[in-house]
């Protein structure tokens, strides 16, 4: 029987929704002709790979963006590349050490990443006398920095063209790319009852509805953008995940008996989708599959607080496309959603600028792309 691996990290919740989501299909399409095996590389990451990933990461997203943005292009230059890739492969491999072993004892068919730890240490996994696994690489934001990159990669999935275009400008050639969209859940494109959803949280139908969420790790100005919001013209609602922050739900407790509109919060939630669905407009940074997921439901978006680096280019695509707009502060926002949110033909526009760059079923093409290039 034929074997699939899927790498993904628990570093950014992005990494490992994109491969839960094709998990699921590549599960359902099997039919008893492969198995297929999920694997966090984080698992096996040594303690300093685990803080410079984990904990520093969240450190500086909350204190520090200018630091990562900094790292960030300093790392995509293609001479820092050429100084450092084999040198990133090599302390990769050795700092995630299980990972390498593992994929050199299961002699996967197919090992399928949402992390760039796989492209990192192709090379040397493809120098390994009895190793014969194609490896495909997930890019999970719509721009390609240099650590994706490996000439030892099979195939390569970008989110959008422009993604595709960039990475045939970085060398990659033509035929080891797929525009495939980044894969999100079915569910986010899933067609909903609406009025039996307003119904079960409690919202007012004929009010517009304001969708904020402050990411996996609940970090974020929530509180200021609900009370800067009381600004809009528009006769809103809104809806804020706080995710696993305890404190930040507390603080909009507090904050929502001052609003003179209402706000429904909630703290970890799976019904994201739902959520989305029953929302006219979301606020948010631009992680890759944040967007991708709003864009699966056709939710126009305001852009604010995004990460420099990979965060940019997703501004950069949804921004050019109409799909969204920016907001450089907070003070931006209530005019900005009441930009989107003003006129029926407005909000069409912004539909349209979606329809233009969403690619709803990334997961199915993904699969059906590996599964052809190991013959099922």
């Amino acid at each position: 029987m034929k074997k699939i691996i899927i790498l993904y990290s628990t570093a950014g919740m992005g990494h490992k929704k994109a491969a839960l989501a094709l998990e699921k299909v590549f599960r359902e399409k099997s039919e008893g002709r492969y198995e297929t095996k999920a694997v966090d590389v984080m698992d096996s990451a040594s303690r300093f790979y685990k803080f410079l990933y984990l904990d520093f990461y969240v450190f500086l997203m909350s204190h520090a963006k200018w630091f990562w943005g900094f790292m960030y292009y300093t790392s995509n230059s293609v001479f820092f590349d050429i100084l450092t890739r084999k040198l990133r492969g090599f302390l990769d491999y050795r700092g995630i050490p299980k990972v390498g072993k593992l994929l050199l004892r299961e002699k996967a068919d197919a090992v399928v990443a949402t992390h760039f730890i796989l492209p990192s240490i192709a090379g040397i996994l493809k120098k390994k006398k009895y190793f014969r696994s194609k490896l495909f690489t997930v890019i999970t934001d719509y721009g390609p920095h240099t650590y994706w990159l490996s000439d030892y990669n099979d195939v390569f999935f970008t989110g959008s063209e422009s993604t595709t275009e960039k990475l045939a400008l970085r060398g990659v050639p033509e035929e080891k790319i797929v525009t495939s969209g980044i894969p999100a859940m079915e569910e986010f494109n899933q067609q909903f009852d609406i009025n039996e959803l307003r119904e079960k949280y409690n919202l007012d139908k004929d009010k517009r509805t304001v969708f904020l969420m402050s990411g996996g790790f609940g970090v974020g100005p929530i509180g200021e953008m609900l009370t800067e919001l009381e600004k809009s013209k528009t006769n809103i609602q809104a809806i804020v995940v706080c995710g696993h922050n305890e404190e930040l739900y507390e603080k909009l407790e507090e904050v929502k008996k001052k609003l003179t509109y209402p706000v429904v919060l909630f703290g970890f939630t799976d019904k994201v989708a739902e959520l989305m669905a029953i929302s006219d407009l979301m606020i948010t940074k631009a992680g890759g599959i944040s967007v991708t997921e709003a864009m699966n439901s056709r939710l126009p978006m305001i852009l604010y607080g995004s990460v420099p680096g990979q965060e940019t280019w997703n501004e950069e695509l949804l921004v050019s496309s109409g799909a969204a707009i920016l907001a450089k502060s907070i003070k931006e926002i209530p005019s900005r959603a009441d930009k989107i949110l003003g006129s029926r033909q407005s909000y069409q526009s912004f539909q349209e600028g979606l329809d233009r760059v969403r690619r709803p079923y990334a997961a199915e093409k993904v699969v059906e792309v590996v599964l052809k290039e190991i013959g099922v």
